[in-house]
């Protein structure tokens, strides 16, 4: 039990409950109480105990079967919940799945060139990994970016750098 292990320790470093209440700013009756089974120290105090004997935590418990048990139970379901944390995150990125609306958008902003610039600028910035679709995405976005921009460059081209104007002669 951890109140043996406890006062064991106490006794090894030649130590009286003063002494050690003094040490971890507690009443000497709440070390008795450790000691005698009526309580637990909480982790705090079960760490000073452990750097206050010069020993590991995990010696302090190692005898106690019961908190033992309840440490290796502790560690499974966090373990378990490590495992499931990739799954959940997935399903909660799904549930805000955006990849047809990306898509669409995507699709639909190559119809006026410069705002098919900056709208597929901002849709590479909003995919991410958790949409179905987020590679093609990225190539639908790269394949408009390009398109647009050529098109825009070449809006600009004949506008300001060519010399055919439409001449209207009237009679």
């Amino acid at each position: 039990m951890i109140s043996e292990q406890l006062k064991k320790y106490r006794h090894n470093a030649q130590l009286s409950q003063d002494d050690v209440a003094r040490a971890l700013n507690v009443s000497r009756q709440a070390v008795s109480r450790w000691e005698n089974q009526r309580t637990y120290p909480d982790i705090d105090n079960l760490v000073r105990l452990g750097k206050l004997y010069s020993v590991p935590v995990d010696t302090l418990l190692s005898e106690d079967v019961d908190i033992q048990k309840g440490l290796s139970h502790n560690n499974e379901h966090i373990n378990d919940l490590k495992k499931a944390s990739p799954f959940l995150k997935r399903n909660l990125y799904n549930a805000q799945d955006e990849s047809m609306e990306l898509m669409i958008l995507v699709l639909v902003s190559g119809i006026v060139p410069l705002m098919g610039i900056l709208i597929t600028v901002y849709i590479a910035l909003r995919n991410n990994k958790f949409n179905r679709l987020y590679i093609w995405i990225y190539v639908a976005a790269t394949i408009v970016f390009i398109y647009s921009f050529v098109n825009c460059a070449m809006s600009i081209y004949d506008l300001f750098f060519t010399n055919f104007h439409l001449h209207v002669n009237v009679s």
